[in-house]
């Protein structure tokens, strides 16, 4: 199955294409810088798509990561996503960020019982969440307080990773051993996700755990003129 995948959650831009040809390997850009995202990720993509030699008729179907993380990037992924889709009439499927983070952080061989994987929130607030191997949710994910995270993990995962994971244990809100400090969420995971994703159930909408903290406006409204 040919795939691209796209990941924007959380300040990181990424974008993957797989081969439908046995043994050749998958391509993929990063964008380290969060600023600029939305301009960026449209001539991304067709750098990509233009390297790999593909039309977006030669895909099988699209994958979007749809969060949590950052509200901007979550809503620019799954925008451009359903736009690809509808455009060349491909399914679109979304995973979370942390079902991504999970799957890497199983690959790389991390998973030995319940582990913890926490990303930043807002200033002071971390989205949590526990599983085990096999990417079986002990917990949903959450956002916490900084200050709540160690009643959260502590004696009930055995490691802590993700990208707030450092943040937490170096600033003493969490007592456990730091594993793949590096990890965040990668469209390349995504890719490799992808075809197991259901159309169906898998939607590509914005999984935020919150409501968006934008605040429509109230004042200087101007009155709609009736017809």
């Amino acid at each position: 199955m040919r795939v691209l995948a796209i990941e924007t959650s959380m300040g990181r831009t990424s974008v993957a294409v797989t081969s439908a040809r046995q043994g050749e390997a998958a391509r993929v850009k990063r964008l380290e810088s969060v600023r600029g995202q939305a301009e960026q990720l449209i001539p991304l993509i067709g750098s990509l798509m233009a390297e790999a030699g593909l039309a977006f008729a030669g895909l099988d179907r699209i994958a979007v990561s749809v969060g949590p993380g950052g509200f901007s990037g979550i809503r620019t992924g799954v925008a451009a996503a359903r736009a690809f889709g509808l455009a060349a009439k491909l399914p679109v499927v979304g995973a979370t960020s942390f079902t991504i983070m999970a799957e890497a952080f199983e690959q790389g061989s991390h998973a030995k019982g319940a582990y913890g994987l926490a990303a930043p929130a807002g200033v002071n607030a971390v989205f949590c969440q526990i599983l085990k191997p096999g990417r079986e949710a002990v917990t949903e994910i959450v956002a916490l307080p900084q200050a709540d995270c160690a009643a959260f993990f502590n004696g009930k995962a055995d490691v802590l990773s993700g990208p707030a994971a450092t943040a937490l244990i170096n600033g003493g809100f969490v007592a456990l051993p730091i594993a793949a400090p590096d990890l965040f969420p990668d469209a390349l995971t995504l890719a490799e996700l992808a075809p197991a994703l259901d159309p169906a159930r898998d939607l590509p909408t914005p999984f935020y755990v919150r409501p968006p903290d934008a605040k429509p406006q109230t004042r200087n409204i101007i009155a709609r003129k009736d017809e």
